[in-house]
């Protein structure tokens, strides 16, 4: 790839990433229906299957999902230098915006039409976070077993207070498991979801 193209590549990741962190309300989980609409379904960087295992591997580590997600993706689209533009695209947005909010936010925050404009956001975001939810859920849940770990999953994480870190190596044995006594079933699986991907693709 020339010094050029490079470039461009570089500068298109971080305004893909700047866009969506500009226009996302309410945090990480917020961000995941559009970054999987622009890195999967517009510029086709990682396939869908690609980008649960990135959501699932974000969710598992440190940090916010949002800026996991657009490093690791930035990485795999551009190397070190790609991680490092998606990381500034998605952080900038927010670092201009709270600045901002956080010079003038005491003296508009009992406004009634500030109130009510939250009141919208919260809405939209609850939204947001339940479409990518549904999407992810479409993706992953391919049998009766993955829709039992994922019952399993919302009872323990909602119900029991248990914290996800713990719920997420839990289903990482488990499948660990379920590949070493049901390899075939597991890799049938697999490959059914990537001949879907290549399809869409």
């Amino acid at each position: 790839m020339s010094v050029n193209n490079s470039t461009k590549k570089l500068f298109e990741i971080f305004i893909t990433f700047f866009k969506i962190g500009a226009f996302t309300f309410g945090g990480g989980y917020a961000m995941i229906p559009l970054i999987e609409r622009e890195v999967v379904h517009n510029k086709g960087w990682v396939s869908t299957t690609e980008i649960i295992d990135f959501f699932a591997i974000c969710e598992s580590i440190p940090g916010a999902i949002a800026i996991n997600s657009a490093t690791l993706i930035g990485y795999k689209t551009a190397g070190k230098k790609g991680a490092l533009a998606a990381a500034a695209g998605v952080i900038l947005p927010s670092f201009l915006t709270i600045t901002i909010i956080a010079a003038f936010f005491t003296k508009f925050q009992d406004n009634p039409i500030v109130k009510a404009a939250f009141t919208g956001i919260r809405a939209a975001v609850v939204a947001l976070i339940a479409l990518a939810a549904i999407k992810i859920g479409k993706a992953s849940i391919k049998d009766i077993t993955g829709f039992i770990i994922t019952l399993v999953a919302v009872i323990l994480v909602a119900f029991l207070n248990i914290h996800a870190i713990f719920v997420i190596i839990g289903g990482a044995l488990f499948g660990l498991a379920m590949y070493a006594f049901f390899p075939e079933r597991i890799m049938h699986i697999l490959n059914v979801n990537e001949n879907k991907n290549q399809n869409k693709n």
